[in-house]
């Protein structure tokens, strides 16, 4: 068997940078960071960001409240299938109309 040491550097490099990715998963905290480049980050803030962008782009179609049906179905779906991001949305969207009803 050939140690990865002694295979070409770019394919170890490769193999090395896929590592993290395969153990840690890719969730939504998911840190992402490279050489000389350590301060990119995949996150909330990022998420919130590309949001803000979209909603305010002259070429972003309206949201319809039907697309918010299916992708609230999905996420029920995927939490209901043991997704723990999709179950965390799901929780969170139950405290939040619970919250509101009981100011109601």
């Amino acid at each position: 068997m050939v140690s990865i040491w002694l295979r070409p550097p770019a394919r170890a490099l490769a193999l090395l940078a896929a590592l993290p990715v395969a153990w840690l998963g890719c969730g939504a905290d998911t840190l992402i960071s490279g050489i000389g480049n350590s301060g990119n980050m995949i996150g909330v803030d990022v998420l919130e960001r590309v949001a803000h962008e979209l909603a305010h782009a002259k070429t972003t179609p309206a949201v319809s409240d039907d697309d918010l049906r299916a992708s609230f179905s999905a996420i029920r779906e995927h939490a209901v299938a043991g997704d723990p991001d999709a179950a965390l949305v799901l929780l969170r969207v139950a405290a939040l109309q619970r919250a509101a009803a009981e100011k109601q």
